[in-house]
């Protein structure tokens, strides 16, 4: 079975972004609560989307968040979405069997697609709050860095927050890699 990479433990999540120490460039990345999908679509002439792992499991698992109970089946989706063929955002999605169950078994079935042109053309959609995480070096995401060939010698930054569909909840997290170019 392949391994879900942990960061919803791995670091501290913060709620108020106001006290985070990074740069005015990686803090606009951070807040924006446009789709990303839409934002790095227009930054590169080729964007894709890349499934590394898509699995059901439970919430017990220690590598995801605390978000919904304990007894609930999730759907854990993890991807890169790639800027002219280029990793330049590792993403984590927790999926409640509830949502799946609604009247989107769709998100089960989405692929390669990016899952904001799905969320951000729903009329219903609703997004909690963002919270803010940074990545030490060192951490697993640093190490996913590695075998992705991007050497990362700082501080990596990470956003998640809760969407609602038609009140049904899914947790979406989003990790700038060295190669987003939020950095310089």
């Amino acid at each position: 079975m392949n391994k879900l990479l942990n960061i919803a433990l791995s670091t501290e999540w913060k709620k108020n972004v106001d006290n985070i120490s990074c740069t005015p460039e990686v803090a606009s990345w951070l807040v924006d609560q446009a789709s990303l999908t839409k934002k790095l679509e227009a930054k590169a002439e080729n964007f894709s989307v890349e499934v590394k792992l898509q699995t059901k499991t439970d919430t017990k698992q220690d590598a995801l968040s605390s978000y919904f109970p304990s007894s609930e089946t999730v759907l854990v989706r993890e991807v890169l979405l790639k800027c002219n063929h280029v990793a330049n955002v590792f993403a984590q999605t927790e999926i409640p069997q509830q949502t799946i169950s609604s009247k989107y078994q769709q998100l089960e079935h989405i692929g390669e697609e990016p899952l904001g042109k799905f969320l951000f053309q729903e009329k219903s959609l609703k997004r909690g709050e963002i919270e803010v995480a940074e990545f030490l070096v060192g951490s697993p995401i640093h190490q996913l860095c590695e075998s992705l060939q991007q050497t990362c010698h700082h501080s990596l930054w990470a956003r998640r927050s809760l969407f609602y569909i038609e009140n049904n909840p899914l947790l979406v997290t989003e990790v700038f890699l060295p190669a987003s170019g939020i950095y310089q």
